[in-house]
């Protein structure tokens, strides 16, 4: 009997334990479950962003210069940089009669940089110190931006616009009295220099214009009434055979006009896209990155061939564009603007297109409006209201990817 009584305690305390042990094991289940959820998502946000689309087609095609051959050969030193607006007369390149004399010019275009940057700083003394200040800050951020974009065109004046700054805060704060010495000793060496380059040969323009040099390219020079009268077929010829002029025996040309022309031959189809338009831009990926104004020149379509020959007019002349002759242009027809988000939020709920968005712990489906789209993103109209046709607002936190979204439901 005494047994017996003191098994039921310990029958008690079993059940108990087993009690306990699972009620421990639900709270730790609940829990990994809740770590899980937390570190393994099952969808991915982007956020909604101001955004600029363009409707694009890719055109092979010519461009095409009315342009002067400049004369000359042998070791040349270019004096002017491409693209730079020359009249007759000025200096384009020098003639060398040793490698030397090349490197004694490099070393002179630096000492009258030099020169002119503590020129400017002396001259340039006695503003606010907090505007040096801020100056120096906005030089060096500008700098940085240049490095980290790899801008290596723009890398040198960036750092003299830094150093011009830092010289000036110099002086405003007493680090630095000037710099008459240094100036004094730079100046003494480039007149050095500049005695031991008199006298030399020198290549001069004929008439004015926006001069490359033979280094840089070899432009298409071409006659545009000839490429006017070309029928689409002969024109796809020459583009095919990308035929460039030889630069032997020339130091370069200037480009006599501030316009110049791109010829390209498409299918009919394609150049149906111009029909109507007369302002277009026109970019060529890898060259001139910046698209430049043109406009719609021609449009002719030959039936029996199915080719169409399209003359674009652009009146932006730079060192870039001067490279340029054979090229695959990215034609810009219309231009967007507004939200952007990936295609792979595109739903359609009842027939309504819209995409889910996070609104706190909830999925809320918003309807959209389609401006344009590729195949990666879509653009929908800014000022979006909920209850209206377009719901998507800037800066939204849009779902991309995740399963079984449902509005109103818990992430």
């Amino acid at each position: 009997m005494h047994e017996q009584n003191e098994s039921q305690p310990k029958a008690f305390i079993k059940i108990l334990f087993a009690l306990f042990t699972a009620l421990l094991v639900v709270v730790l289940g609940y829990l990994c479950i809740q770590i899980y959820t937390i570190f393994h998502r099952t969808y991915k946000t982007e956020t909604a962003i101001a955004y600029t689309m363009s409707d694009n087609i890719t055109l092979k095609g010519v461009a095409v210069f009315q342009a002067v051959d400049v004369p000359g050969s042998g070791n040349l030193g270019y004096v002017v940089q491409d693209g730079e607006r020359v009249s007759a007369g000025t200096i384009l390149a020098e003639q060398y009669t040793d490698d030397s004399q090349g490197a004694m010019r490099e070393r002179l275009d630096r000492l009258d940089r030099a020169i002119l940057l503590l020129t400017k700083s002396e001259n340039s003394s006695g503003s606010d110190l907090s505007v040096l200040t801020t100056q120096t800050r906005t030089a060096l951020y500008n700098l940085l931006d240049q490095i980290d974009t790899a801008s290596y065109g723009a890398i040198q004046d960036a750092a003299e616009d830094f150093l011009l700054a830092q010289n000036k805060l110099q002086i405003s704060t007493g680090q630095a009295a000037g710099f008459g010495e240094v100036l004094a000793s730079l100046q003494a060496e480039r007149d050095g220099i500049a005695a031991q380059l008199n006298g030399l040969q020198t290549i001069e323009a004929d008439t004015n214009g926006y001069f490359v040099s033979s280094e840089s390219a070899a432009p298409v020079v071409r006659d545009p009434t000839e490429l006017d009268a070309m029928s689409p077929a002969d024109l796809q010829k020459m583009i095919n055979a990308g035929e460039t002029p030889s630069n032997a025996d020339l130091a370069g040309h200037i480009v006599t006009g501030f316009s110049w022309r791109f010829y390209a031959v498409c299918s009919a189809d394609l150049a149906g896209r111009l029909n109507g338009l007369s302002r277009v831009s026109i970019s060529v990926p890898g060259k001139q990155e910046e698209p430049l104004a043109a406009t719609v020149v021609d449009v002719t379509t030959d039936e029996e061939t199915g080719l169409a020959k399209v003359a674009l007019e652009c009146r932006s002349i730079n060192a870039q564009v001067l490279c340029l002759n054979y090229e695959e242009a990215e034609i810009s027809l219309h231009t967007y603007q507004g939200i952007r988000i990936d295609r792979r939020a595109l739903h359609i709920v009842n027939g309504q297109r819209g995409v889910y968005v996070k609104y706190g712990d909830l999925q809320r489906f918003r309807r959209i409006t389609i401006l344009y789209e590729d195949d990666t993103y879509i653009l929908v109209p800014e000022g979006g209201k909920v209850g209206e046709d377009n719901e998507l607002r800037l800066y939204d936190e849009v779902i991309v990817e995740g399963s079984n979204l449902q509005d109103g439901k818990l992430l």
